[in-house]
């Protein structure tokens, strides 16, 4: 039972008291009373909601304080964002990133869904909005690609880091530039530069285009080898669960069910 107690008018005092019924709960109360000399005090219960079902509208600002403090949770939030990451793990990363007072009482580690309360710091919004916007461009984009030694060598990681090179490689690849350390520089910070960077330039490589490739070479190839990376990398994460990706490949990607059931799971 959670209590608090400060004055109201006159000598009226006023707690916000917590109580679980036959195991349900907990349902607060606001309890209104006049403290008398002999102790017998008359008191005024007054039914507030279920935790979690609690209207703020009701509430002063010191009681809306006082019930966070308990960890009971109100209706809504005002102006509360929801921010879906889309990935489990990449959410409770994020999670643990954020400041206490940045996530909303309802906010549950069990979804890819973030509540971050109504007076969240806006560092806090922008880094999971961030996160969303990253995990949504990785699994629409071409995911990542390794990097061998010796494009590690040649990549300068005091200019980017290994995530940024590894989805640009991904990426230009997609694009049909197999040499792609020859249209990519560390300045390109996101996937999209790096796609803009491999479409400008591929015309005048000479040796980086897929063209001659096609044709019977591609007939001999098996299905799942000329997949995109796309798809690749969604499956990866359908295959760990990843709702999003499924929808991805079942939809957009024209994957059947038997197909991703049977299909193992890209390295």
């Amino acid at each position: 039972m959670g209590r608090r107690h400060r004055p109201t008018e006159g000598r009226l005092m006023s707690t916000i008291v917590t109580r679980r019924v036959n195991g349900s709960g907990p349902y607060a109360y606001r309890v209104t009373y006049e403290p008398a000399s002999d102790g017998d005090d008359e008191h005024e219960w007054e039914y507030l909601g279920r935790a979690g079902a609690i209207d703020p509208e009701i509430l002063t600002d010191d009681e809306i304080a006082e019930l966070r403090a308990e960890g009971i949770g109100l209706a809504r939030y005002r102006d509360h964002e929801v921010i879906d990451v889309r990935r489990l793990e990449e959410a409770n990363r994020v999670r643990d990133e954020l400041p206490d007072d940045a996530l909303a009482v309802a906010d549950d580690r069990r979804t890819a869904e973030i509540t971050l309360t109504e007076d969240a710091p806006q560092a806090a919004v922008e880094l999971a909005e961030a996160a969303a916007e990253d995990m949504v461009r990785e699994l629409e984009g071409a995911g990542q690609a390794d990097l061998t030694d010796a494009e590690r060598q040649r990549i300068d990681f005091a200019e980017t880091d290994i995530p940024t090179a590894r989805a640009a490689k991904a990426a230009i690849l997609d694009e049909g530039v197999d040499d792609w350390t020859a249209v990519w520089s560390e300045d390109l910070k996101t996937t999209q530069e790096a796609r803009e960077a491999a479409r400008n330039n591929r015309e005048s490589i000479v040796g980086d285009r897929l063209d001659n490739d096609e044709g019977v070479s591609q007939t001999t190839t098996s299905a799942a080898q000329t997949r995109s990376e796309q798809e690749r990398q969604a499956l990866k994460y359908a295959k760990q669960g990843d709702d999003s990706a499924r929808e991805y490949l079942l939809e957009d990607a024209g994957w059947t069910a038997d197909e991703i059931a049977n299909t193992p799971a890209p390295a």
